[in-house]
């Protein structure tokens, strides 16, 4: 026997007047199981009761969708997938003068996902299937991982682990399943969320200083001009004097706030500054910076008129290195581009005798930082990506390794999503606290 479900978004009049079994119905069943998959990424703003409790069970009865879709609708599920998740990435082709490519990059990113959502589907078995989107989170093309399924537990109830999304990943499939009784069912969907629910409050360290994130929001395509350069770091020097005036101990400000080498352009004059304003302020900014003629995206680390260089070692593939075919990239597509060199795989540094890991925009959804992290203070120009897509699929990776290897993170950006994440704490615990308080209030 199966479980009633008493939702189904296809019984409105407009879907009724469709065939079942028409294309057209199949890939609008399709956008609407990518959508409910990827729910989180969209809804993530509103960060409320509503938000925490049911995005994860939207996501559930998403692939509760997927496993009763046919070979049609797992490729184009996997195709709106690649788009909700990913139809950003072709935005950064703007500033290489690339227009004419956008169309064709949000088509690629959504045939290659939807190929690999339909390879999943030649396995015979349902639960092969499911295993097989599951392990898709573990393929990262050119180093690219951010299609993670530990975003659904980024929020909500479940924990922030591979057990809690393995949990919701069962889950799904035990609700599909056709051959087990609606008892048994009932009984092994609430063990499952029993042994996926988080129940305890996650311990982490927090900086022990007064900071301040500084946020910015300087359009890319006005970024890099030598005429807003100099505006543009008047303004930062204002925002760092201000934060003195605060008495704040240390200020944190965007990766490449200062859009040129700090210590050669403009004849080092930003460069000596922040060295004289360290005497009253730690400050953490992101900068360029040359060394044995290599260019590196760096942080500055100023303090007490002294710094540290660190530079990023996890670079986006061609936005910040061209991975492979160098020369012919360079020739036909990106003659202009400068790639970055790479630098340590993991840099730190010491702040009022506090190890701080730094993470240079994209360096920030890498989860072998997390592993050896307490602290991670993480800086990103998100202008690039115009729109919340980017920043909020970005701020959910973060929250997630956050959660799991319970890390706090002080996230300043040029664009969207300055923030402050630290690990969640438990639903279950957090309401009903507040449930037992409110009793409490009646009663007395």
């Amino acid at each position: 026997m199966r479980l009633a479900l008493n939702f189904v978004p296809f019984s409105f009049p407009f879907f009724k007047k469709l065939n079942p079994n028409s294309n057209i119905f199949k890939i609008i069943k399709a956008f609407t199981c990518a959508f409910f998959i990827s729910n989180s990424i969209y809804l993530s703003f509103l960060e409320n009761i509503f938000f925490e409790l049911f995005s994860v069970f939207f996501a559930i009865y998403g692939f509760i969708l997927l496993l009763r879709s046919d070979k049609f609708g797992y490729f184009w599920t996997g195709f709106f997938i690649g788009l909700l998740w990913f139809w950003w990435l072709s935005l950064s082709s703007i500033y290489f003068g690339l227009t004419y490519l956008v169309p064709f990059e949000i088509l690629g990113v959504g045939l290659v996902y939807g190929i690999l959502f339909r390879i999943c589907y030649a396995f015979k078995y349902d639960f092969l299937r499911l295993t097989g989107i599951f392990l898709l989170s573990y393929l990262h093309i050119l180093g690219f991982d951010w299609l993670n399924w530990g975003i659904l537990t980024s929020f909500g109830v479940f924990e922030s682990s591979l057990k809690g999304v393995v949990c919701i990943f069962l889950i799904a499939y035990f609700y599909h399943e056709r051959y087990i009784s609606r008892y048994y069912k009932i009984a092994i969907i609430l063990g499952l969320f029993y042994l996926g629910i988080q129940l305890k409050d996650t311990p982490y360290e927090s900086l022990n200083v007064d900071y301040k994130l500084i946020h910015t929001d300087i359009s890319q395509s006005q970024k890099y001009f030598y005429e807003n350069m100099q505006k543009n770091s008047d303004d930062l020097i204002a925002e760092i004097q201000k934060a003195i005036e605060e008495k704040k101990e240390l200020v944190i400000l965007p990766e490449s706030a200062f859009a040129f080498n700090l210590e050669r352009d403009f004849d080092g004059r930003y460069y000596a500054i922040l060295q004289e304003l360290s005497y009253q302020i730690s400050i953490v900014v992101g900068a360029f910076s040359e060394q044995d003629d290599k260019v590196f995206n760096s942080t500055y680390v100023f303090e007490k008129g002294r710094d540290k260089i660190l530079n990023k070692y996890y670079l986006v593939p061609f936005g910040e290195e061209i991975p492979f075919f160098k020369d012919t990239f360079r020739k036909y597509l990106m003659p202009n581009m400068a790639e970055f060199s790479r630098g340590e795989r993991l840099n730190t540094y010491t702040i009022h005798d506090q190890n701080i890991t730094n993470a240079i925009c994209y360096e920030a959804s890498k989860e072998e930082l997390y592993k050896q992290s307490k602290i991670i203070v993480a800086i990103s120009n998100n202008a690039w990506f115009d729109g919340f897509v980017e920043p909020s699929l970005q701020k959910l990776l973060m929250r997630y390794y956050a959660n799991k290897y319970a890390v706090s993170i002080y996230h300043a950006t040029n664009g969207e999503q300055t923030a402050i994440i630290t690990p969640k704490q438990s639903i279950v615990k957090k309401y009903t606290l507040e449930a037992k308080d409110k009793i409490l209030a009646l009663l007395s």
